[in-house]
């Protein structure tokens, strides 16, 4: 009972900021897209999950790969809007080295079936709480959707962007991480 109130209050907190954040997208008041944060510059921390497919999936399966790890949901309309342009980039940059990582924070079954439905080609896990406390430790301080980091070769973590991470803005990151 008590896991299902945090929950409920995590939701209801990340919709409110989901819906802000895109309110500000939306307006013609610039917001930076990219994140200064403290994690920024450090190694990234190691998680594993289950992906809807039912494979676990190690953090680590990624190593010596550029990663876009993205945190979303199915109910978030500026995750819904990169989504496509994320299944693009990751198939142009699939052989050289890149590799686009999904977290949903939302129940499995809705984010199988949507996944299939949108014919996402990267690895997609999904969890409630404990995607959102893994977004946490990648920097999303504010709770917010969509999340993106971005790890080098190394595992470094070298960006982190609140809000819609645009195809042009990804593939600029790419080209200085020496893909593509």
């Amino acid at each position: 009972m008590k896991n299902t109130a945090i929950f409920i209050i995590a939701m209801v907190v990340a919709a409110a900021a989901g819906y802000g954040l895109q309110q500000m997208i939306s307006s013609d008041t610039p917001m930076p897209r990219q994140q200064q944060s403290e994690v920024i510059g450090t190694k990234r921390p190691e998680f594993a999950m289950i992906d809807i497919h039912g494979q676990l999936r190690n953090i680590k399966d990624f190593d010596g790969q550029v990663i876009l790890l993205n945190f979303w949901a199915t109910w978030c309309p500026p995750c819904l809007k990169e989504i496509p342009d994320f299944i693009e980039v990751q198939e142009e940059f699939a052989d050289n080295g890149f590799q686009i990582v999904g977290v949903a924070v939302e129940n499995e079954e809705d984010v199988k079936h949507f996944a299939e439905e949108m014919g996402m080609n990267y690895p997609v896990m999904a969890g409630e709480m404990e995607a959102i406390e893994l977004a946490r430790r990648y920097g999303n301080s504010m709770g917010a959707l969509p999340f993106s980091a971005i790890i080098d070769q190394s595992g470094t973590i070298t960006h982190t962007f609140t809000g819609e991470l645009s195809k042009s803005r990804l593939k600029a990151i790419l080209k200085d991480l020496d893909i593509g």
